[in-house]
């Protein structure tokens, strides 16, 4: 096993090392941008928690001749209001607006943007479009089994020899430090390695993302061999989805006319009675509804879980779509994302992923350098 664990680690050694290191370098985007914009996205002011009416918002931006598409609300009101609009050119823009008195701070000028986009094309595909997806797929895979393998290999034959697997011996020579970094880090690190790449693999291999999906209670692609109570269940969602659809267009023949806002939060907040980021899309040509979701985390582990609810024209409930009560396929579909990145636990579960990804890209340097040792 120890054979094919090094030569399997040859072979994926540097797509590893490149896809790791270019993850732990995205994973950070999002505090990065809001630092560089930190003037504008944090509020300077902050006296209270009463948060600006929304309705004044609408009226001073509709004053201005912007069509407002988006509201981001944040927590508290040490953040700034979030605007997105579209000006009379049908040119996408956004303000950020302080969030007790309404008044607009300004847009955030300074981007890595570029950076972080090409940090994230080399995570993906390697910068090869689709055939480079697939050699970091094929790498992921590889890396799962030497995951496995290595924790094979690390476990001590006898009891007394399993203090020395959990430590790194600092005062030892050179290359013992760097055996035990490859050892003892591979192993506390071993299930979110694990975790982390399963999750990517569900985003590059169908057959991965409908296996996942299929272990948890949902459908899988139908096929001529799909049972028929999979054929079933899925006529019952597509029959759900043309209902949804035929209520769609007809909301969308309805005229976009004056309702409050703030009702419409408070009706929200009644529904979903928690303090939350809390994000307002408006009604477009292409989607008849008010969409708001509420970023809860009142759970145990602060994990981020959106709560969905949708509103009429008209300013009519029209559904409620809490992610607690969704089944577990939607679920982990809804938050595969933030689940790869760490996000879903916010800024603890960024770092945390950051320093696993670092140690991942690490095990193939102190591999290869424990292999040439062994020359």
């Amino acid at each position: 096993m120890s054979v094919s664990h090094l030569w399997l680690g040859l072979l994926s050694s540097v797509v590893v090392f490149v896809v790791c290191l270019s993850g732990a370098t995205y994973s950070f985007k999002t505090q990065i941008q809001e630092l560089l914009n930190y003037d504008v996205v944090f509020s300077r002011d902050s006296k209270g928690d009463d948060f600006v009416s929304i309705n004044v918002l609408q009226n001073q931006f509709e004053s201005e001749g912007l069509l407002i598409t988006s509201i981001t609300i944040p927590e508290t009101t040490s953040r700034n209001i979030l605007v997105t609009y579209k000006d009379q050119s049908d040119e996408d823009g956004h303000f950020y607006v302080d969030p007790e008195n309404g008044k607009i701070i300004g847009a955030s000028s300074r981007s890595a943007g570029d950076f972080f986009n090409l940090m994230k094309q080399i995570h993906k595909e390697l910068l090869l479009g689709k055939v480079g997806k697939q050699i970091v797929g094929a790498s992921i895979l590889i890396f799962v089994v030497l995951l496995t393998s290595g924790l094979v290999l690390w476990f001590p034959k006898k009891t007394t020899q399993l203090k020395k697997g959990l430590t790194i011996k600092w005062s030892a020579k050179l290359p013992r430090v760097i055996y035990d970094l490859h050892n003892t880090l591979g192993f506390y690190t071993f299930i979110l390695l694990l975790f982390i790449s399963f999750t990517g693999l569900y985003v590059s291999y169908s057959w991965v993302k409908s296996g996942i999906i299929v272990s948890l209670g949902g459908v899988a692609v139908l096929s001529e061999n799909s049972s028929e109570a999979a054929k079933a269940e899925m006529s019952n969602v597509f029959a759900s989805f043309l209902d949804d659809v035929i209520d769609s267009q007809s909301d969308k023949q309805k005229v976009l006319k004056e309702i409050s806002l703030d009702s419409l939060l408070s009706d929200v907040n009644l529904k979903l009675p928690y303090k939350a980021i809390t994000i307002l899309d408006f009604p477009t040509e292409e989607e008849a509804y008010y969409h708001i979701t509420k970023i809860n985390q009142e759970n145990l582990l602060k994990a981020i879980l959106p709560d969905d609810i949708e509103y009429t024209k008209d300013g009519e409930f029209k559904s409620l779509h809490k992610f607690t009560d969704q089944p577990l396929h939607k679920q982990f579909t809804a938050i595969s994302l933030p689940l790869h990145t760490g996000e879903i636990m916010g800024l603890p579960g960024i770092i945390l992923y950051f320093i696993a990804t670092l140690i991942a890209a690490s095990m193939p340097v102190t591999g290869i350098l424990i292999w040439v040792r062994k020359l």
